[in-house]
C-alpha cells in the first residue's frame, strides 16, 4: 500500500487560513470602526488556532459597543465612549 503524501496532512491548516483570510478582512474594517488596530487584528485572524478564541473577543467586543451606545443614546450617565 501506498503512503499519502506529506502535504495532503497540511490540508486542514489550509482551510482553517482560507477561514482566517475572510476573518481578517472583516475585522480590519470592524477594528477601523471599533478604534482598535487594524493590522494586528487582521493578524490575530489568519492565525489558525488564535483565530478560533479570536473570534469570540471580537464578537463581545462588538456587542459592549453596541451597548455603549446605546447607552449613550439614552443618556444614561454610565456609557463609556468608544
Amino acid at each position: 500500500m501506498q503512503q499519502p503524501p506529506v502535504w495532503l496532512g497540511f490540508m486542514p491548516l489550509l482551510v482553517w487560513f482560507i477561514i482566517g483570510i475572510g476573518l481578517a478582512i472583516g475585522n480590519y474594517f470592524l477594528a477601523r470602526r471599533l478604534g482598535a488596530n487594524q493590522v494586528l487584528w487582521a493578524v490575530l485572524s489568519l492565525i489558525p488556532i488564535v483565530n478560533f478564541v479570536f473570534v469570540y473577543y471580537v464578537g463581545y467586543r462588538v456587542v459592549f459597543a453596541v451597548l455603549d451606545r446605546l447607552a449613550a443614546l439614552g443618556g444614561r450617565p454610565e456609557a463609556r465612549p468608544i
